[in-house]
């Protein structure tokens, strides 16, 4: 797994040492000449604590981290090449996201999908366009499902949901407040709760009977780029394709489709 994409699933763990030390490593100039003693000095902080920092991100020793590092780093852009440093960034996300799926996952989700009774989607903001986009890919199946993308709604759709349901929310932080009470009403209902994140955060994952990790576009470093939807969509669209393997799903999209051609 990639250096970004080990600080990120394992952020929730950090502490303020920990912070300390991720900060400075996705900021940090020619790692290869610099020792353990070095980057202590660098941070303030004792080389055992870098030590166990490497550890706690799943790297052996601090030279595994050194080159994992270096294996990421990028020839500069030229100053006008705008399509081509936000196709590098396109890349570096779906491949860092990819790193993240799970295709035994990916079956289980696709299976509870296809097999409930009601299906909800929901996310506030960008996550909200995320959960739109999905329900009406769904719907073309054949599944009976809704979405909600405002506290109200997800917290009066989200009551009504009971064993045999699902209930699926994006959530870039796993902290937005109203995306949490909405789960724990469908895990009270009985529902099975998906969740798609960011971030590994207990409030939203421990509602989870799946938890999905994809990538974080912060970690691109880079306050221009401000596209938080690529993961998710390169997800989903992983996720659309596996569905529709399903010969009554694919037959039920052409439905509509045709149906849309004729009278849309």
């Amino acid at each position: 797994m990639d250096f970004e994409n080990r600080l990120q699933k394992h952020s929730a763990e950090f502490t303020d040492n920990d912070r300390k030390i991720a900060e400075h490593l996705l900021n940090v100039k020619n790692i290869e000449k610099k020792s353990i003693t070095d980057l202590a000095d660098e941070i303030d902080v004792s080389p055992s604590s870098i030590t166990r920092f490497c550890k706690r991100i799943q790297f052996t020793t601090f030279q595994q981290m050194k080159y994992a590092m270096l294996a990421k780093r990028h020839a500069p852009h030229a100053a006008d090449a705008e399509a081509d440093l936000i196709s590098d960034y396109y890349k570096r996300i779906i491949t860092s996201t990819k790193q993240f799926i799970d295709p035994q996952q990916t079956d289980r989700i696709a299976a509870d999908l296809s097999g409930a009774e009601r299906v909800m989607f929901c996310g506030i903001g960008n996550s909200g366009l995320i959960a739109l986009e999905f329900n009406s890919r769904i719907e073309r199946m054949g599944i009976n499902s809704t979405v909600a993308t405002d506290a109200h709604a997800m917290v009066m759709k989200s009551a009504l949901l009971r064993a045999n349901d699902v209930f699926m929310c994006f959530s870039y932080t796993g902290k937005t407040q109203s995306v949490l009470d909405a789960a724990q009403q469908a895990k009270d209902g009985g529902a099975r709760v998906i969740v798609i994140t960011t971030n590994d955060a207990a409030e939203l994952t421990a509602l989870a009977d799946e938890s999905v990790l994809i990538s974080a576009h912060v970690f691109l470093d880079d306050e221009k780029f401000i596209n938080s939807q690529i993961s998710s969509l390169f997800y989903l669209d992983v996720l659309t394709y596996h569905l529709l393997e399903d010969p009554e799903l694919l037959e039920n999209r052409q439905k509509t489709l045709t149906a849309l051609r004729r009278f849309g």
